[in-house]
């Protein structure tokens, strides 16, 4: 090759990588543009295995205790997703077990939306009033269950069955709201 061929593809060479090098420096790769992705992702923020969560009132007495095989958080969500979730409602009076296949945690609204599979059953009361529903939402401040699914009623050998209820723990009160058919023995003291 000639000498002012090869001096004019080296000059070009020289600026070329002096262009790339330049805009490379000077190109914005800022933190904004990273910070807005993670704001706007969607990531798990919380997780925990095997967990047990106590909730205080506003007495800072605890009242309901969770456990639970797995809990997951969204950096971008306001709920908990709970794996086979075990709550245990802890008015003095007034004690539930109630179990499920999963359940949403929701601290905005003090609800805990419980599903598939709910169980509800009395503590420390002969003989137990025990619920079978497929999803109960709880209030936790307020201890109002509710359903508009199909529940199951069992105490002694009481036996009901009813298209949705509302249960107020702090009353006592159980109201069924539509389809109610089975049979209810009062002073049933059979703990079957």
């Amino acid at each position: 090759m000639k000498p002012g061929i090869n001096r004019t593809i080296g000059l070009s060479l020289f600026i070329f990588m002096c262009i790339i090098v330049w805009w490379s420096i000077t190109t914005d790769y800022g933190d904004d543009k990273h910070s807005q992705l993670s704001k706007n992702s969607h990531y798990i923020e919380l997780f925990m295995n095997e967990f047990e969560l106590t909730a205080m009132n506003e007495e800072g007495k605890p009242s309901y205790l969770m456990t639970g095989l797995y809990m997951q958080r969204y950096n971008n969500s306001d709920v908990a997703e709970v794996k086979k979730p075990v709550l245990h409602i802890l008015q003095p009076d007034n004690q539930w077990l109630i179990s499920a296949d999963t359940a949403v945690i929701n601290n905005k609204s003090d609800t805990i939306q419980l599903k598939d599979n709910v169980v509800m059953q009395q503590q420390n009361v002969v003989p137990a009033l025990t619920m079978h529903t497929q999803k109960m939402l709880i209030n936790t401040k307020t201890q109002i269950a509710r359903t508009r699914t199909q529940v199951k009623i069992v105490q002694g050998t009481s036996r009901l069955n009813a298209k949705g209820i509302i249960y107020n723990n702090i009353t006592s009160k159980l109201e069924l709201l539509s389809n109610v058919n089975g049979f209810y023995i009062p002073g049933d003291t059979d703990a079957k």
